[in-house]
C-alpha cells in the first residue's frame, strides 16, 4: 500500500468513503453529479489498496458501501456547488476557502477562470492530494490544521470570501467550532459560511454500542472517526453570537430525488429529515 494513504489518520481517512461515492455515482445511470477525476483517483487507489485491512479500504475494494450513500454524498456535492455558482454569480474575483478538502475537485468543477481558491488540509492528506491535483496562481494548498490560526496569513485578499465546510465539523468539539467562527468573524467579516452539520441528538446516539457497530459495518469507521459535535437547529450558531446571521438551510430530502427511492418518506419526520444537512450563515459584518 502506498506510503501517503497509510499515513492518514482515521478522520482523514473518512475522505476516501466521500471520494468513492462521487466516483460511483458519477458511473451510474443518470448521475447526479459528475466527477470523472474521482473515477480516476479512486481507480487508482484501488490498485495501492489490494491487501489493506482497513474497512474502509476493504469496502472500496469490493464496491461493498450501500448504494444510496453515493446519492446521498453526490447530492451534498452537487448542493455545495450550486451555493459557489450561487455566490460566484454576484463574487466572480472573490475567494472560496476549503476547509478539510479532502480528495475534493471542487475548483475543477467550478472554475471560472477569475476565482481564488484555497483548499486546507493536514499534511498528510494534502501530500495526497498533490500526487493528482495540480496547483496554480488562483488555486492554492494550505497544509495546516483548520484549527491553527496560521492559515489565514497564507489566504490572499480578494475578498469577498466564502467559508466551505463539507463533511467537517462533526469531527470538531464545539468550542474549536466556536473558534473557528470567532477567528473567520475577526479575520473576514462579513463572509458567507456553508457547512454540514449533524444534529445533536444524534451525536449523542452514536455513542452508544449499537451505533459505534452500525458506523463500522456499513461505512468502515472506526472510533476515532465518529462524531463529536451537533445543533439542535440550524439557528444554532446565531445564538452564539447575534452577528451569525442564518441565511438558509438545505437537507438531503429537499431536491426530492428519485433515486433515494423510499427514503424520501423521511422527509415527513424532521429527527430524520435532519440526522445531517447544510446550514449557510454570514459571519460578522462587513
Amino acid at each position: 500500500m502506498g506510503k501517503p494513504l497509510a499515513n492518514l489518520s482515521e478522520v482523514s481517512d473518512t475522505m476516501l468513503i466521500t471520494l468513492y461515492a462521487r466516483a460511483h455515482e458519477t458511473l451510474s445511470a443518470n448521475p447526479i453529479i459528475h466527477d470523472p477525476k474521482a473515477v480516476e483517483i479512486i481507480e487508482h487507489f484501488k490498485k495501492e489498496l489490494k491487501g489493506s485491512k482497513n474497512p474502509i479500504h476493504q469496502k472500496i475494494l469490493t464496491n461493498s458501501y450501500p448504494p444510496k450513500l453515493g446519492v446521498s454524498m453526490a447530492l451534498r456535492s452537487r448542493r455545495f456547488d450550486r451555493y459557489v455558482k450561487d455566490w460566484m454569480i454576484l463574487n466572480p474575483c472573490g475567494t472560496v476557502v476549503n476547509f478539510g478538502c479532502g480528495l475534493d475537485t471542487r475548483f475543477d468543477r467550478l472554475d471560472n477562470g477569475q476565482l481564488h481558491w484555497y483548499d486546507i488540509d493536514f499534511p498528510s492528506v494534502i501530500a495526497l492530494r498533490r500526487r493528482f491535483i495540480t496547483e496554480n496562481q488562483r488555486h492554492r494548498f494550505i497544509e495546516r490544521s483548520i484549527l491553527d490560526p496560521l492559515w489565514m496569513n497564507e489566504v490572499g485578499k480578494n475578498a469577498p470570501f466564502l467559508f466551505l465546510a463539507e463533511g467537517v465539523f462533526m469531527y470538531l468539539q464545539e468550542e474549536q467550532v466556536k473558534d473557528l467562527l470567532s477567528m473567520i468573524k475577526g479575520k473576514f467579516p462579513g463572509s458567507e459560511l456553508v457547512c454540514e452539520v449533524t444534529n445533536s441528538y444524534w451525536v449523542k446516539k452514536m455513542s452508544s454500542r449499537w451505533m459505534q457497530w452500525k458506523f463500522k459495518h456499513q461505512l468502515g469507521m472506526q472510533k476515532r472517526a465518529s462524531f463529536s459535535f451537533g445543533v439542535p437547529d440550524g439557528h444554532y450558531f446565531h445564538s452564539w453570537d447575534e452577528d451569525y446571521q442564518f441565511l438558509d438551510e438545505w437537507t438531503y430530502f429537499d431536491d426530492k430525488e428519485k433515486k433515494f427511492g423510499l427514503y424520501n418518506l423521511m422527509s415527513h419526520i424532521d429527527l430524520l429529515r435532519k440526522v445531517q444537512w447544510t446550514l449557510h450563515y454570514r459571519i460578522g459584518k462587513s
